[in-house]
C-alpha cells in the first residue's frame, strides 16, 4: 500500500522524512505533532497534548465544534472525539516520547491512517472564529455604533489572528461605515502586542505614502488614533501633514458649511502630534487675519480648539485674539458664539488677552459669560443676530 496516496498532503509532508527511511516510531510522533499544530492553528490554543485537546474541544462552549452541539447525540459525539484525541496522546504519543519503541510499518500505517481520519474531522469542524463571518458583522448595516459593541465583537478573535484580522478590516475600510470600522480598529489596536502594532502601522504607512484619493486619506486619518501618529514612518507622516496644510490654506466656509479644505477637519485631533504642528499654527493664524470672511470663518468654525494646540508664541496668540475680536466687533455671531463656547477652556493668557481686547464690549451687569481665571464678566448677553450670521 502506498501510504502517501491515502493521507492528506500536510500529513505526508510532516512524516515523509522519517517514514521513508523506516523510522516508523518517529513517523508516528511526526503525525501527532502535525495533528497538534492543526489544533493550534484552528483554535488559537497554545497548550500541548491532553491540555491542548481540552482547550480545543472541551467545555460547554468549545473553541472547535465538530457539529452544531444542539442535541444530546451531537454533544456526545463531541465528547467522544475529545476522548479519542486525549487517548491518542496518552496511549500513542506519550509512550513513544518517553521510551524507545520499535514500531513496524504495519503499526505506523494504522496509526497514521487514524490520525489522518481525525485531522479530517478537525479540518471540517466549525472554527470559533472565521474571518469572512467577522467581516460580515463589521460591515453589518445593523452594527451598533458603540465601543462596547465593538469590544464584544473582537473578544471572539483568537490572539494569533488579531493582527491579520485588523489588517483585513483596514483594507475593507472603504466598503463599510467608516465610524463603525473605526470602532473595531480601535478595539483591535488595544489588544495587539507592541510588535503586532508595529507591523500594522507599517501597513498603514505604506498605504498613505502613495494614496492620493481624498476619501481614502480621510478614512486613514479617522482610523488612526492620534497617539500612534508619530509611530508611522516619517516620510509618510510628512506627506500627509503637507497635504493637510494645503487643505487648510484652501479652506473656506460659507453659510456654516465647509466648502473647501474638508480634509483638514479629519486631522484636527492629530495636530498636537504633527511634526509640523507649528507650521499648521502659522497657516491658521494667517487665515484668521485674511479679509476673506469665508476663510476666517473656516478657522473659527472648524479649528478654534486646534489653535490652542498649534499656536504657542506670544505674538501669535496676540494675532489670534485680535483677529477673532475684530470679527466679534464686526457683529459676526459665528465668531462670537465660538468664542463663548470655548472661552472657559482657554488658557489664562488667552483669556486675559480677550478680556483686554473686548473690554469695551463687556456689560458687567449683564455679561454673556464669566472668565474662569478671575471670575471677570465677559462680553454682553445682549447681541442681535443678523440673518446672514446664523451659524449652522
Amino acid at each position: 500500500m502506498n501510504l502517501q496516496t491515502h493521507i492528506c498532503d500536510d500529513l505526508w509532508l510532516a512524516i515523509q522524512s522519517t517514514y521513508t527511511v523506516g523510522n516508523y516510531c518517529g513517523a508516528i510522533l511526526d503525525a501527532m505533532h502535525c495533528l497538534s499544530n492543526m489544533l493550534r492553528d484552528k483554535t488559537g490554543a497554545d497548550g500541548d497534548g491532553v491540555a491542548l485537546v481540552g482547550q480545543a474541544l472541551g467545555g460547554d462552549s468549545p473553541r472547535l465544534r465538530i457539529n452544531k452541539l444542539q442535541t444530546e447525540t451531537e454533544k456526545s459525539e463531541q465528547r467522544g472525539i475529545e476522548d479519542i484525541l486525549r487517548g491518542m496522546y496518552r496511549a500513542i504519543r506519550n509512550p513513544r516520547s518517553h521510551e524507545q519503541i520499535e514500531d513496524t510499518q504495519e503499526t505506523a500505517d494504522a496509526i497514521i491512517h487514524f490520525a489522518n481520519y481525525l485531522m479530517g474531522i478537525i479540518r471540517g469542524a466549525e472554527e470559533p472564529f472565521v474571518l469572512s463571518k467577522f467581516m460580515t458583522r463589521v460591515l453589518d448595516p445593523d452594527f451598533v455604533r458603540s465601543q462596547r459593541y465593538a469590544e464584544l465583537l473582537v473578544e471572539a478573535i483568537p490572539t494569533n489572528k488579531r493582527l491579520d484580522t485588523l489588517i483585513s478590516v483596514y483594507r475593507e475600510k472603504l466598503n463599510g461605515d467608516i465610524y463603525n470600522v473605526g470602532l473595531v480598529v480601535r478595539a483591535l489596536l488595544g489588544r495587539l502586542t507592541e510588535d503586532q502594532r508595529k507591523q500594522y502601522l507599517a501597513v498603514v504607512s505604506d498605504e498613505i505614502s502613495t494614496v492620493t484619493d481624498e476619501k481614502e486619506l480621510r478614512c486613514n486619518l479617522h482610523l488612526m488614533p492620534p497617539i500612534y501618529w508619530q509611530q508611522l514612518q516619517e516620510i509618510s507622516r510628512m506627506r500627509v501633514e503637507n497635504r493637510v496644510i494645503r487643505a487648510i490654506k484652501e479652506g473656506q466656509s460659507i453659510n456654516g458649511r465647509c466648502q473647501r479644505g474638508a480634509l483638514a477637519t479629519w486631522a484636527r485631533e492629530h495636530f498636537a502630534y504633527f511634526t509640523s504642528k507649528h507650521q499648521v499654527g502659522i497657516v491658521l493664524v494667517d487665515k484668521l487675519e485674511t479679509d476673506d470672511r469665508s476663510e476666517s470663518l473656516y478657522v473659527v468654525e472648524g479649528f478654534f480648539q486646534q489653535l490652542l494646540m498649534t499656536v504657542g508664541a506670544t505674538h501669535q496668540i496676540a494675532r489670534c485674539v485680535r483677529a477673532i475680536s475684530a470679527m466679534v466687533r464686526q457683529g459676526n455671531e459665528v465668531a462670537r458664539s465660538a468664542l463663548l463656547q470655548n472661552v472657559q477652556a482657554l488658557p489664562e493668557d488667552w483669556q486675559k488677552e480677550f478680556a483686554r481686547e473686548l473690554k469695551d464690549l463687556t456689560n458687567e451687569n449683564n455679561p454673556a459669560a464669566y472668565l474662569p481665571f478671575d471670575s471677570a464678566p465677559f462680553l454682553s448677553s445682549d447681541f442681535p443676530i443678523h440673518e446672514d450670521d446664523i451659524p449652522f
